[in-house]
């Protein structure tokens, strides 16, 4: 399956907490110093109950601070295809993650947890949340999740029609992100 528009989920480590203005902070200073991405602009909405509360506009994808499950974490919202698929995304998703646990201004409070995502197909027309959607994305996924993992992944899927596609991956082994992409490193 030919799948461009999705989103990935990684959650933030508790005790570890980012606010919607240091997430803010953070992002606008990415949009000078990012020259692989065209980044246009952040917006907040920390004002929203449940859901997004501060999102960092791009051309190829969309990063933002999300809220909308109750849990708190980074969206990496793929907006355009990508060389490499659902692997590379993986990869952006995990750079993202990296790249606020060591902001600076963030003084390291922030961390996130590599052993859970959340996967969430934005295009009901070419992926309606169905098994046959996840069988047609399973040779995708399990190779991403062999490369990502040394072990198997559960996968979890809310099957109402009303949703879209998603699969929660979770692993019993803890993985640091830096750990992840160190692994994603050595196997290129």
């Amino acid at each position: 399956m030919d799948l461009h528009r999705i989103q990935l989920k990684f959650y933030l480590n508790p005790p570890a907490h980012l606010s919607p203005e240091e997430a803010f902070r953070a992002f606008s200073a990415w949009i000078p110093v990012t020259p692989d991405q065209t980044l246009v602009d952040v917006a907040d909405y920390s004002h929203l109950p449940d859901g997004p509360l501060t999102v960092l506009v791009g051309h190829q994808a969309n990063y933002t601070l999300d809220h909308s499950d109750h849990r708190l974490g980074l969206v990496y919202a793929r907006k355009q295809p990508l060389e490499g698929g659902l692997l590379q995304a993986l990869v952006e998703a995990l750079k993202a993650c990296r790249r606020l646990e060591q902001e600076p201004e963030l003084d390291g409070k922030v961390s996130f947890a590599g052993s859970e995502f959340l996967l969430v197909a934005n295009d009901r027309l070419r992926a309606p949340n169905t098994e046959a959607t996840h069988q047609a994305l399973a040779p995708q996924l399990d190779a991403a999740l062999a490369r990502l993992y040394s072990g198997p992944a559960a996968l979890s899927r809310d099957p109402n029609p009303k949703r879209r596609f998603n699969l929660l991956v979770r692993t019993e082994a803890s993985f640091a992100v830096a750990d992840l992409l160190h692994r994603f490193e050595q196997a290129a």
